[in-house]
């Protein structure tokens, strides 16, 4: 009886901490703007860490959001008008850009910067998470 007691007592602990660890996994959110042809951030220096981009595509085109810097280089599916997309990326210390990769968009001005301070003793790399997102190996724009 002792034994099921402590196993029930682990397992819910266990649960409760992944729960908490899901709950703070994005400390960051960042609202994207997209429309004719301008990307608007709710905010352009980030904290390194995992940050949540929640992209809302408020033109009448379909847009989607890419994100490039310090190794990373991954972008949202495609974005139809009136509709949403959250990508999660990891920052370490290092600038980003974000433009929109529908061919001529960023040429058009959907681009913009982001930054993530150094942190004390820090320098990294980025990695990415996400769902809904795909790798693309060029950045059109520097």
């Amino acid at each position: 009886m002792k034994i099921l007691l402590l196993a029930a007592l682990a397992l819910a602990g266990a649960a409760v901490a992944g729960v908490v660890a899901h709950a703070s996994a994005a400390k960051t959110t960042i609202r994207v703007t997209e429309r004719e042809f301008k990307i608007g951030l709710s905010a352009t220096r980030a904290s390194a860490g995992p940050v949540r981009f929640e992209i809302k595509n408020t033109g009448k085109y379909p847009h989607a959001l890419a994100v490039s810097g310090a190794g990373v280089n991954t972008k949202t599916k495609l974005i139809q008008p009136g509709k949403s997309a959250v990508l999660l990326v990891t920052l370490k210390q290092g600038v980003y850009s974000l433009w929109c990769p529908v061919p001529g968009h960023a040429a058009q001005g959907m681009k913009a910067k982001l930054t993530a301070p150094t942190p004390a003793g820090g320098g990294g790399t980025v990695t990415t998470s996400s769902g809904d997102t795909t790798t693309d190996s060029g950045v059109p724009w520097g």
